[in-house]
């Protein structure tokens, strides 16, 4: 009996996961078998004899129950993150149900939280029990329970009715679990290895600091909450916490000082322990003279280190483990660093083991307690910047005996990996760039122009002579896909030369292919560069300046959003708006900033809100790709705030500002005309926040203002006679239709004028990166797919084809024709045609966050095949097809509760099966058949 029971044992973890199952799975074995209750007691009356019975039924039946799968609850969130910690606020919470069921669709819901796991039943939930809740919502609940405190954490889970009324099982538990919410909690002070300056700060080597103490106990649970300003990493016991680099992310430290918090129960010891952390300048004390000031900024000190180990044990004793003038600091092998400019290692100076415990740290002064910034504490809660991948070198080279160089092959962000032998004293200096000369020398004069003191994306490392040496820098990133390898003494031998990549680890969520091989290369070079751009914030471009140009950003937040899961980055670069808002409501062109950036050019106005307009753009789209109102209110006093400052600049509700569209061709569009046609966009724009948020007095009072500024921009910028907008070029035709400037009554005329315009360039594109985002969306919103393909699809100047087949590029370039940086995300729209237009995955405006999908596919060209899908809230919406000359087939996905039409343009002579079925009734729209559907998998053939 006990060998017996055992071997049915084999895979369960332990006998109360076995019950767990049996348990589970017996009202569904009932159910496939008509198993009655009874007969199992007649014969086995004895309890361990029902286990072996039921585990005997549940192998007997597995195919039968695979056949028919139940409905599941997954994918639990909260605040729009898996298993969070160090949340802030009242969370609100999502879920996802899965099944086979062709139409699957919640028709109640049930959640329970509770302080631990064991109470996660409906008797004992001692944080909440919602009771059975007749709801289809599954995202952005709010959290109605008890209260949570700092460090609290919160388990949950949920089960779900299905429209037959059915309850699913529990879901596994998920938690949350929050910061330190008040400044009373922080028994930390700020440390350093240098005194306040009462100027500029010393440029100094990278200062170690390190504290021994002891836990008596068995560790129950372990929380460090740590700020190193710039830049840190930290050790426990010589291990490396955490996989995160470069953290935390740069804010604006007078105004937000990001704190980050590990779980490091598994690095104590019962015992004694010891915990280390080295500081990076970053761009606390950013100290190279460059074209944004960051190294006059306001915030500008010396490293500081701000630590607090909370060690709860086993008998529930609380240990407190927190910087102060009791730990200890020396210098160590890092001996310059700058976000800019690169590292300096000397291995010589190597500290042994300073982060284990028993290191002799006698020569090692005490820290300094300081004051620290003066920003709030705010917990890191968006993906941590993480080395993602190494790449090997595609082909080398030597320039000399000295110098050899590297191409990688791929255009990215991150830094040299190098393993290498010498002798002591000996140095190898790695220089990055994305340009090699003629001669086969690395270029870095375009990475140089902005940089205005010490090298530009320089890396040194001084060998200790002791046989095989590894390095890589841990405080700067570079922008490269050429390194160029310098060896002060020949008899250094490079034994190992890889680069890693490096950048904020954003989540994908998306994919797009199809037969048109261009179109795939371009897609994986916006991927490429949009991830390259994100290392806490959005960037421009990661080598030259790495500044967080907000109208960059804007015009690919779309792209972002089908691809990664930008939700919690994106709400971090929305608090830097906030942050740096002044209190007129003016934004800067870059964010963060230090003070740079509110002023364009030689007028004393900025860049206008085609740029910092971003402020508005993206917590919109957020809340069209999430569906998550609070969002909008969040932000809306802000954003009210933002076009009040527009208001004030604006004369006969005109504006007289702003960048002109940036990078554009022939017929320039200047920013005084963009500026005023954003002016109305983001009016009408905020009018809509006014409504979601309940703000119905403010959504009539910018609607009217809204019709204000139509009609003196249609005044001053419509020519009514030739039926065009400004010059008649392509940006303002499409500025005009895509931001809603257009009557009804001239949309045709417009239309048929961009349409001209684009004729008259031979179908090529010729706006800069504002036009050019309207001009895509403008063809895809009027059906122009042909126009579309044929512009997307041009092989010579200018266009992305050119980039891609004449430049041979691998990632997005800042000017059509590639003369400057090559990694910068600004014409990165395009992308917007690929998941939108050729795979047709959009978003229904009447369900934001995809709770009705609409399926439309550009089938209109000589693509054969494509292949998307997008990771909605919702879950997988998949969306494939392919045609050839006698019909086409279009395979989708849609998630559970969720809806969809699917928009088709069968042959006339065709007849449309759904599932191998004929669909004899659809709605028509234009060219259009609707067919309207539920979640599940179908084929649509016609």
């Amino acid at each position: 009996m006990s060998k017996l029971s055992a071997s049915f044992r084999v895979g369960f973890k332990s006998f109360q996961q076995l019950e767990m199952v049996n348990n589970l799975t017996v009202n569904n074995i009932r159910c496939h078998m008509n198993i009655n209750n009874t007969l199992i007691n007649v014969f086995f009356p004895q309890f361990a004899f029902r286990h072996l019975v039921v585990s005997i039924l549940i192998l007997a039946t597995l195919g039968a129950c695979a056949k028919k799968r139940e409905n599941n609850v997954i994918a639990l969130k909260a605040n729009h993150l898996t298993n969070p910690i160090g949340l802030e606020s009242v969370p609100t919470l999502s879920w996802q149900i899965s099944g086979q069921e062709t139409g699957l669709r919640q028709l109640a819901y049930q959640v329970l939280v509770a302080s631990r796991p064991e109470k996660l039943t409906p008797e004992d939930a001692d944080l909440w029990d919602s009771g059975k809740i007749t709801s289809s919502q599954s995202q952005n609940i709010p959290y109605p329970g008890k209260e949570l405190g700092s460090g609290e954490r919160a388990y949950w889970k949920v089960r779900v009715w299905d429209k037959a009324d059915k309850p699913t099982l529990f879901s596994e538990e998920a938690f949350w679990e929050m910061g330190l919410l008040n400044m009373v909690d922080w028994e930390a002070e700020w440390i350093s290895h240098v005194p306040p300056s009462d100027s500029v700060p010393p440029v100094l080597p990278s200062p170690y600091f390190r504290k021994e103490f002891v836990v008596e106990d068995q560790v129950s649970s372990a929380r460090l909450y740590i700020s190193g300003l710039g830049y840190y990493e930290a050790k426990i016991n010589g291990n490396k916490v955490g996989d995160h680099v470069l953290d935390p992310v740069l804010t604006r430290y007078d105004k937000r000082v990001k704190y980050v918090v590990h779980d490091v129960t598994n690095l104590l010891e019962n015992g004694e322990n010891a915990i280390g952390v080295v500081l990076g300048n970053g761009w606390y004390n950013q100290h190279t003279r460059t074209a944004w000031d960051f190294d006059q900024a306001p915030w500008r000190e010396s490293p500081s280190l701000l630590v607090q180990l909370i060690i709860t044990t086993e008998n529930g004793k609380e240990i407190l483990v927190a910087t102060d003038s009791t730990w200890r600091f020396s210098e160590g092998p890092i001996l310059f660093n700058g976000v800019h400019n690169g590292e300096t290692y000397d291995a010589r100076k190597e500290l042994g083991d300073w982060a284990k415990t028993g290191f002799d740290d006698d020569d090692w002064k005490n820290a300094l307690e300081v004051p620290g910034p003066q920003g709030k504490l705010s917990a890191q809660l968006m993906p941590p910047i993480r080395i993602i991948d190494q790449l090997s070198p595609s082909d080398t080279w030597h320039i000399n005996d000295s110098v050899s160089m590297i191409d990688l092959g791929q255009n990215i962000t991150g830094w040299a990996k190098l393993k290498v032998k010498g002798p002591a004293g000996g140095q190898v200096k790695i220089r990055y760039g994305e340009r090699i000369y003629e001669d086969g020398t690395l270029d870095q004069e375009e990475l140089s122009r902005f940089i205005w003191t010490g090298d530009t994306q320089t890396d040194r490392y001084l060998l200790k002579g002791e046989g095989e040496e590894h390095f890589h820098p841990i405080f700067t990133y570079q922008g490269f896909q050429y390194m160029e390898i310098t060896r002060s003494d020949p008899s250094i031998e490079i034994l190992e030369q890889n680069a890693d990549v490096v950048h904020t680890d954003l989540t994908r969520i998306g994919d797009f292919k199809c037969s048109n091989e261009m179109f795939n290369q371009l897609h994986k070079n916006i991927g490429w560069s949009f991830l390259g751009n994100y290392h806490g914030y959005p960037t421009d471009c990661p080598h030259r300046e790495k500044m967080g140009w907000t109208g960059d950003a804007m015009l690919v937040a779309e792209v972002g959003l089908y691809n990664f899961d930008m939700t919690q980055s994106y709400l971090k670069w929305l608090d830097d708006y906030v942050d740096e808002q002044r209190e007129d409501g003016d934004l800067p062109g870059i964010i963060p900033t230090s003070g740079w950036g509110y002023t364009y050019g030689n007028r004393e106005e900025g860049y206008g809100p085609q740029w910092e307009g971003a402020f508005m753009e993206i917590p919109w789209q957020l809340y069209r790709y999430t569906g998550d109102k609070g969002i909008i209110a969040s932000y809306y006093p802000y954003l009210k705030k933002y076009v009040g400052s527009l208001t004030i600049r604006a004369q006969d509700h005109l504006l007289d500002l702003g960048i002109d569209d940036h990078k554009q061709l022939e017929n320039l569009t200047d920013g005084p005309f963009i500026s005023s046609a954003y002016y109305y966009y983001f009016t009408s724009m905020l009018s809509k926040m006014a409504g979601l948020t309940g703000n119905t007095s403010d959504a009539e009072s910018y609607a009217d203002l809204a019709t204000a500024i139509k009609a003196s921009f249609n005044k001053k910028y419509f020519d009514t006679g030739s039926g065009t907008y400004y010059h008649g070029g392509q940006a303002p035709m499409a500025l005009a239709l895509y931001l809603g400037l257009v009557d009804e009554s001239n949309t045709d005329i417009v239309l048929q004028g961009l349409l001209d315009a684009i004729a008259n360039k031979g179908g090529h594109i010729d706006a800069g990166v504002v036009g050019t985002k309207a001009v895509i969306n403008v063809l895809l919103e009027k059906g122009e797919h042909r126009v579309l393909y044929e512009m997307a699809n041009k092989r010579e100047f200018p266009g992305w084809g050119y980039w891609v087949d004449e430049l041979g590029a691998n990632t997005m370039f800042q000017n059509w024709d590639g003369s400057q940086s090559r990694n910068h995300i600004m014409f990165g729209s395009i992308g917007d045609y690929f998941y939108k237009g050729l795979a047709g995955i959009l978003i229904d405006e009447s369900e934001p966050g995809f709770g009705k999908i609409v399926i439309r596919p550009d089938m209109e060209n000589d693509i054969t095949w494509v292949e998307a899908y997008h990771e909605s809230p919702y879950g997988k919406i998949g969306s494939k097809w392919q045609k050839s000359e006698e019909n086409s087939i279009l395979e989708i996905e849609i998630p559970g509760n969720t809806r969809a039409e699917i928009w088709i343009k069968p042959k006339s002579s065709n007849s449309i099966q759904l599932n191998g079925k004929e669909v004899k009734e659809t709605r028509e729209s234009g060219d259009y058949k609707v067919i309207e559907v539920e979640a599940g998998m179908f084929k649509v053939e016609f």
